[in-house]
């Protein structure tokens, strides 16, 4: 493509007079190009770019409309007005011309005035159109793309005002950022997070995520707005984005710590379903396409209990997302401004848990634990978890059968909140035992394991499993182990 100071007009027109006619008004203020051969036209526009194209439309060769929408189908020639010759006064001719691409007409017999006007004025036109697609596309970087797509088309008007709307909402954030990028020079810090952040967005809009905003090193995320493929379709999404995020940051780990960062960065996701408030807040000087709600503050719980690169899910969200992918059963949590307590899940991968293969019995991963009896009392449970050392629970036994647990934790916990302790002490220990423990024979298969631990609702991954040979209590097999063995079947 060549270069010109000037504006470059493309005639296309096989009358020697008009050409002559244009050459003489036109060449002391723009760069001709010039071709008498109407098949040339295409070649010529793709390779060398003009500003305008100047083509007569009462040419035989080629019905003019065809080439005005062939130019722009054209990507590379899309952008070029074409501005038409003609001594054609039929409007149907005119709705035609307009509707295959052109800008503006020419009338036959030509005037010098009216063709510097008319080309002056097509060439104004584009500048002002490049200025605002340029600008347009500038301010969309401030926006979602579903937000500016929804507000550049009349989707949505740019007024202040929400709505209800439930969402499934995702929150990430990079533990202990401030800490590891202090020793850090700003133009590395600034080119590091740029390049976490803008990988993270290319996953999210590949998922169909409306990005909220960052905040620093952390992330808002939300499906379902202002397009929704539907409740459970908008949280699969999320999950599936969230996942592919896991996996990107395990290729961004091994390259940050090739470039000198001894602790890569670990982040932390958080999910969650609920209505939400949704849409512009601010004042009409400024304002901010957001959301808010406790639903967003529970997203936010999640991010801050789940364990480094892991996905903690609420229990809104599995119910959505349950058949689609692996998940375990963590702690609850509780989050301010809401009374009852949050169940939570950890996402292991996709799948359904019935596609689980897994190697092996339970068997082969039992180690010893200590029990105690179900006619026992609280003071009995609390001196034998005190004196036993690395032991931080007691499965419960009725004869040989284990039908609950006590765990260091919570023992202490009930123990500090009660007022009469003495009296408390002398209550059964089955007061305070966890009566969820999920109990399976040593032969059992370990897919079949997984699927019942996967299964459970209110388990916690922390939670071991206990295991019988021929009825009788035989150990415990620790769920963390478990969901190793899920995530690498190897091990």
């Amino acid at each position: 493509m060549q270069k010109h100071n000037r504006p470059v007009v493309f005639i296309v027109n096989n009358v020697k007079p008009e050409m002559d006619f244009f050459a003489q008004i036109l060449r002391e203020d723009y760069t001709l190009l010039m071709a008498m051969n109407i098949s040339h036209v295409f070649d010529v526009a793709a390779r060398e770019q003009p500003d305008l194209i100047l083509l007569d439309a009462d040419q035989k060769e080629m019905k003019s409309c065809d080439i005005c929408k062939k130019l722009k189908d054209n990507e590379s020639t899309a952008h070029i007005p074409v501005v038409l010759l003609t001594a054609s006064r039929d409007p149907e001719d005119e709705l035609r011309w307009f509707e295959s691409g052109a800008m503006d007409f020419i009338r036959r017999p030509l005037s010098p005035p009216m063709v510097l006007r008319r080309i002056a004025s097509s060439l104004i036109q584009k500048e002002q159109t490049e200025r605002l697609a340029g600008l347009s596309d500038k301010l969309g970087r401030y926006l979602s793309p579903q937000v500016y797509e929804s507000i550049f088309y009349g989707k949505q008007d740019s007024l202040i005002g929400a709505k209800r709307k439930k969402l499934t909402i995702f929150f990430s954030d990079i533990i202990g950022f401030t800490s590891t990028t202090e020793r850090m020079e700003p133009e590395d810090m600034t080119v590091l997070l740029n390049n976490y952040l803008d990988r993270m967005s290319s996953i999210a809009i590949k998922h169909g995520g409306t990005i909220d905003k960052f905040i620093g090193d952390a992330v808002l995320i939300f499906f379902g707005d202002p397009v929704s493929q539907g409740y459970k379709e908008d949280a699969v999404a999320c999950v599936n984005m969230a996942i592919e995020m896991r996996e990107a940051l395990k290729e961004m780990q091994q390259q940050w710590f090739e470039l000198g960062i001894a602790s890569p960065f670990k982040v932390r996701m958080g999910i969650n379903t609920g209505f939400c408030t949704v849409g512009n807040f601010g004042s009409k000087q400024l304002m901010d396409y957001t959301i808010i709600g406790g639903q967003v503050n529970v997203a936010a719980r999640l991010e801050q209990n789940a364990p480094p690169d892991q996905i903690l899910i609420s229990h809104e969200t599995w119910a959505l997302v349950k058949d689609e992918f692996r998940c375990l059963g963590r702690a609850p949590i509780l989050v301010k401004g809401i009374q009852h307590s949050i169940r939570t899940y950890q996402v292991i991968g996709k799948g359904n848990k019935t596609e689980l293969d897994l190697p092996g019995s339970l068997g082969e991963m039992v180690w010893p634990a200590q029990s105690i009896s179900i006619d026992s009392t609280v003071s009995d449970a609390l001196i034998r978890l005190r004196e036993s050392g690395e032991w931080a629970c007691l499965v419960v036994l009725d004869g040989l059968s284990p039908v609950g647990m006590v765990t260091k934790g919570r023992m202490d916990e009930i123990v500090r909140h009660e007022t009469d302790k003495a009296l408390f002490m002398d209550r059964p220990v089955a007061v305070i035992m966890d009566k969820e423990l999920l109990v399976l024979p040593a032969e059992s298969d370990l897919d079949e394991v997984a699927n019942s631990a996967l299964s459970r609702e209110g388990s916690y991954t922390f939670d071991p499993i206990a295991v019988t040979r021929n009825g009788e209590f035989a150990g415990l097999v620790s769920v963390r182990c478990l969901m190793q063995r899920i995530v690498n079947p190897s091990l």
